[in-house]
């Protein structure tokens, strides 16, 4: 068995990150959130033990602070392809099981409380499942896994980003024999009174994260 994680990641550019969230905050300090965003998961992540990272960039794994966070945290980089977010997701699983991948999840960085363990359950749970999904209260998801002979069978009966994920995704497997399992929800952080919660549930949780005043 070997096991990959793909983290998601926009290049830091302002106007082309956490958009709903600039409405409120402005430009300058959304590049902040979505930095210190970014470098809660991927530190969190370095923490797993028998899983090789990968940093699937966009639009290029060239800019300087996706660089940098690759080579602190012995990331490899590739750049996300794709006009849509499901053929995105697709061709990233595709690249990891061309090079011997046989279990693969992937995440974002728009929940940056997932507790790391969650990522620890979805490989268990696809040792004796096909598909697995983190589901968010708002039927996105923070978590997408596969096995590498079930990736063309999921993505073929399955829709990303409808809003409504989610239930697409069970409708859409509901009619196959692709064994799913789903984690516990959570929850993302898309607008300012995510993000007020997220400051919220940090301190409750007695938890830091760098994240401008």
């Amino acid at each position: 068995m070997k096991k990959a994680l793909i983290t998601f990641v926009k290049a830091p550019v302002p106007g082309t990150v956490k958009t709903r969230l600039q409405a409120d905050m402005g430009a300058g300090k959304t590049v902040e959130v979505y930095r210190a965003f970014v470098t809660e998961v991927i530190s969190r992540c370095a923490r797993l033990r028998g899983v090789d990272r990968f940093l699937g960039c966009a639009p290029s794994k060239n800019h300087a602070f996706l660089k940098d966070i690759a080579k602190t945290y012995d990331m490899s980089t590739f750049n996300q392809r794709g006009k849509t977010l499901g053929e995105r997701i697709f061709n990233a699983f595709k690249h990891c099981a061309a090079k011997g991948y046989t279990h693969i999840v992937l995440i974002g960085s728009d929940s940056p409380s997932m507790p790391v363990d969650f990522i620890r359950k979805a490989f268990l749970k696809l040792q004796r499942n096909d598909f697995v999904i983190g589901p968010c209260f708002d039927q996105g998801l923070y978590l997408i896994g596969a096995r590498k002979e079930k990736i063309n069978a999921v993505f073929r009966n399955i829709r990303l980003d409808t809003g409504r994920d989610v239930s697409m995704i069970l409708k859409g497997i509901k009619q196959t024999d692709i064994r799913l399992s789903m984690l516990p929800f959570w929850y993302d952080v898309d607008d300012i009174n995510d993000f007020e919660f997220l400051r919220l549930h940090l301190e409750y949780l007695n938890q830091k994260m760098p994240l401008p005043a």
